[in-house]
């Protein structure tokens, strides 16, 4: 058995090893293949760490290979990001199950609630219902969220791990994908838990203690030195350049998630912009979620335009297979997937990888090497580590 993560890493900590470990020892799966973001998260920040460092921790603590999922993805929407990660981990041809973590554990429930939405989707039942919901002033995603309250578990859409289940058992069962499904329960914390609750802390709470104090904490010993010797990266840190873009275009509404009446509030509030985080607070409504403002901010720093997304989306969401490392195990695995997979496995750029990625990581690398005062190689020069972890 190979089973498929969905991460973030944002940063690796003591709960996702625990859930390799889960792979490993509970479901005997032989390897573990991880589609992970890359310098920007869903939420719409830039990463705590750099890609590779994050790649890296999960490679010291049982990962075997570690993929990338495309910017343009891996900060979109709940929805689009988990049909990217499945479509990536199922092109590699090889993982037959797709472990994720959720406060239930009831796989069969995430599986019929997913077979159910999918029947509503092909019947046209629930596009009904959410234009009624939006209709009445809901935005889309409050109108989904309604329209799914009426027909699904409260349970599986009350958080987003398991929205974020829901998602992943939702576009298999719609594309027929051959992968089955595990289910680890959280343990000991909550997504939203702001303060360190332990051993096995949120990762919130972790990045939250590293900014105030400068330690990292609730994280495997062996990753320890490797965060030590990163740059961190703290959400405000994209402030200057988002600044700098918000204040020489004004047209807003060709990116991606941005509505005209967002536009206009970004266009009349850019002489109040303070930093990053200010400015999502300065812009949530009742009806607009910080959220949702922080992945708009993302995609105009990175240029993502709506026309961008529905073209990658129309190309299959993946292109490629972006491998950030693999471990000695993993080693195994390379020859089978070059074999199976539907696409392209490549460990360093070339001219079939999406401008995006590569202008995020440019981004990324740009914001790094002012924090650290040294040159730090760009995509192109860097070279592929091969070393086996």
């Amino acid at each position: 058995m190979v089973v498929g993560i969905v991460a973030e890493y944002n940063p690796f900590h003591n709960g996702h090893k625990l859930q390799i470990e889960y792979a490993k020892k509970v479901l005997h799966a032989s390897h573990v293949v991880v589609a992970m973001s890359g310098p920007f998260t869903q939420r719409g920040e830039i990463a705590c760490f750099d890609k590779y460092v994050r790649a890296h921790a999960a490679l010291l603590s049982g990962a075997d290979i570690v993929l990338e999922i495309p910017t343009i993805f891996a900060t979109a929407s709940a929805k689009e990001y988990a049909s990217a990660a499945v479509q990536l981990l199922a092109s590699t041809g090889i993982v037959d199950t797709l472990l994720f973590s959720a406060e239930y554990d009831d796989a069969d429930l995430f599986k019929s609630s997913a077979k159910l939405l999918v029947t509503l989707e092909n019947n046209g039942q629930l596009d009904k219902e959410i234009n009624t919901y939006m209709q009445s002033g809901c935005t889309f995603a409050a109108a989904r969220s309604k329209a799914l309250e009426k027909h699904l578990p409260t349970a599986l859409i009350s958080n987003p791990n398991s929205i974020l289940g829901i998602e992943y058992c939702r576009y298999i069962e719609k594309n027929n994908i051959n992968m089955d499904v595990a289910v680890l329960k959280r343990q000991n914390n909550d997504y939203r838990d702001d303060n360190l609750t332990g051993e096995i802390s949120s990762a919130t709470s972790i990045r939250n203690n590293m900014s105030s104090t400068g330690e990292i904490k609730a994280v495997p010993e062996n990753c320890l030195d490797i965060y030590k010797e990163a740059t961190y990266m703290d959400a405000d840190d994209v402030s200057q350049l988002l600044h700098f873009k918000l204040i020489t275009e004004q047209d807003f509404e060709r990116y991606l998630d941005c509505t005209g009446d967002l536009a206009d509030r970004i266009r009349n509030n850019v002489n109040n912009f303070v930093s990053f985080t200010q400015f999502c607070q300065l812009l949530k409504t009742k009806n607009i979620t910080y959220t949702r403002i922080s992945r708009v901010l993302c995609h105009i720093l990175l240029n993502i335009t709506s026309a961008d997304f529905e073209e990658a989306k129309a190309n299959g969401y993946i292109s490629y297979l972006r491998m950030l490392g693999f471990s000695k195990y993993g080693v195994t695995l390379l020859g089978d997937i070059k074999k199976k997979a539907s696409l392209q496995l490549i460990t360093s750029p070339t001219e079939d990888i999406h401008p995006c990625d590569i202008f995020a990581s440019d981004i990324y690398r740009i914001i790094c090497t002012n924090k650290k005062k040294e040159v730090i190689p760009n995509e192109y020069t860097r070279k592929f580590n091969l070393t086996n972890i």
